[in-house]
């Protein structure tokens, strides 16, 4: 592997670790300024949902490790 295509693979690991992150964090704000207007049985589901996605993008990421 060229070190071109080894930077690059650097960048979108990082990229996708990133959006791991904001992905974490904009489920805790949606929880923390809404979470009271959400059923329980709701927050479970998003919380299930953003958990699926973030294991969708370990994947991928494992692609560029």
């Amino acid at each position: 592997m060229s070190v071109n295509q080894q930077e690059s693979n650097y960048r979108i690991h990082n990229e996708m670790t990133q959006i791991q992150i904001d992905l974490e964090r904009a489920l805790k704000n949606i929880l923390e300024q809404a979470g009271s207007k959400i059923k329980p049985e709701k927050q479970e589901e998003l919380k299930k949902e953003v958990e699926g996605t973030k294991q969708i993008i370990e994947l991928f990421k494992s692609r560029y490790a």
